[in-house]
């Protein structure tokens, strides 16, 4: 880094973009209500896979969320009695 500026300022930026990202993560984990997390991750997803019908496991969105399972299963269960969700096996919420 000593030698290069493109190094050091390609290092500077890497870090930089991964420290926000974790603090990012940090405030959603601190002050963010698991519901709105679990539909912004949806919303997220949906858009980015360009369809409303998710294949993913309630384990996934708990690994990505920093959650339990059992947490997101119920949050899932409360958006589909809500009639917000429609859950099947072998496919995610949509």
């Amino acid at each position: 880094m000593t030698q290069s500026t493109a190094v050091a300022n390609y290092t500077n930026d890497l870090m930089a973009r991964r420290f926000s990202e974790v603090m990012s993560r940090m405030e959603q984990f601190m002050w963010k209500r698991m519901d709105r997390r679990v539909a912004a991750f949806l919303l997220q997803e949906v858009s980015i896979e360009g369809t409303h019908k998710l294949k993913i496991t309630h384990e996934a969105i708990a690994n990505h969320l920093g959650s339990h399972r059992e947490v997101i299963s119920r949050t899932l269960r409360d958006f589909q009695d809500a009639g917000m969700v429609k859950l099947s096996r072998g496919m995610g919420p949509f």
